[in-house]
């Protein structure tokens, strides 16, 4: 078989997009997964969604559209390669897997099923299962990595939504402990996928980027993620974009509007000057003659004391404030 090579710049088909995003209970994960899967598809794209955790996404069913599937255990590894075989093949535009946790720590998920090997080889021996527990990891870990080699051939974006937990890490040589957030996942998953990050605890779904050892981002995808920014289908469509070898809008946090140029600046500012002007003289020729002659001679008068004040500040003749003397 030969081998032929095309320059980069002509390949047009989507780049693999992958992103997970680990929260705590109640932090939101599953509506801001649904936020980007939705901006990654676009307004009329067809998403899809992969729950794993008894149908609790059909709750936004009313807030979004999209179609489901909800799995019943096992949890096994190659059982999630074949649901994101099946949305990519199915034309789906985005396919939405939550909770990922599950095919970890679910029913016969990869811990579940290294267990079950150990009881099967070991019984309840205890010495033999301390001899056995690296053999029962063989089977599980294999068919997680086969799981993982699947998922990065797919071209169907994919949100892995992951529950995340706090634990508490001893301190050593005299420190105090601190506390880690860890996801609830194989250890090196998020670092396979394209982008990940991790949700606040105390807000829903805004993004949490101050443990630079929780996230994974790189180039323009830390234009688009700012620490403190809440998921919006904006982010999912600058992440499109990217994957479609555009550049990327950067979206704006939210309660701020994007800013402008200049030059538009500029046009609003003296748009509002020339309206400003327009009503005061409006108000002016409403007045007695009287007030108008007085309000002008108000108007000179202040007008000397700027010139004055400017005369001043340049070095030349001005008012001694102290002494009320030419200076």
């Amino acid at each position: 078989m030969s081998f032929t090579f095309a320059p980069a710049a002509s390949f047009t088909e989507r780049a693999g997009l992958f992103v997970s995003l680990t929260g705590g209970t109640n932090s939101g994960k599953t509506f801001s997964a649904l936020r980007l899967a939705r901006g990654i598809a676009g307004p009329g794209g067809k998403v899809a969604v992969l729950d794993t955790e008894g149908g609790r996404t059909l709750h936004l069913k009313e807030a979004f559209a999209f179609d489901a599937n909800v799995m019943d255990p096992p949890f096994r590894p190659e059982r999630f390669a074949q649901a994101a075989l099946a949305a990519e093949q199915a034309g789906y535009d985005a396919l939405v897997i939550d909770s990922f946790s599950m095919e970890w720590v679910g029913l016969g998920g990869v811990l579940d099923w290294q267990g079950q090997e150990l009881q099967r080889m070991a019984g309840d021996d205890f010495r033999k299962q301390e001899r056995m527990k690296m053999a029962s990891w063989i089977k599980p870990k294999t068919a997680h990595k086969a799981m993982v080699y699947s998922l990065l051939q797919r071209r169907i974006p994919i949100i892995f939504s992951i529950r995340g937990e706090e634990s508490v890490k001893p301190g050593e040589a005299g420190e105090k402990p601190t506390k880690v957030f860890k996801s609830v996942c194989n250890s090196q998953f998020p670092y396979e996928v394209t982008v990940s990050f991790r949700l606040e605890t105390e807000r829903k779904g805004y993004v949490d980027l101050s443990d630079p050892r929780s996230y994974k981002m790189e180039g323009a995808h830390e234009g688009i993620f700012r620490n403190g920014d809440r998921i919006s289908e904006e982010h999912g469509a600058a992440l499109a974009a990217w994957a479609r070898g555009e550049q990327p809008a950067r979206p704006a946090p939210q309660g701020e509007k994007p800013r402008r140029g200049k030059d538009a600046l500029f046009t609003d500012a003296r748009a509002k000057a020339e309206e400003g002007s327009f009503a005061y003289h409006a108000w002016r020729a409403d007045l007695p003659d009287r007030a108008r002659t007085a309000l002008d001679e108000i108007g000179d008068e202040l007008a000397g004391i700027a010139d004055a004040a400017d005369q001043r500040d340049a070095g030349g003749y001005g008012l001694d404030d102290e002494r009320g003397e030419a200076a």
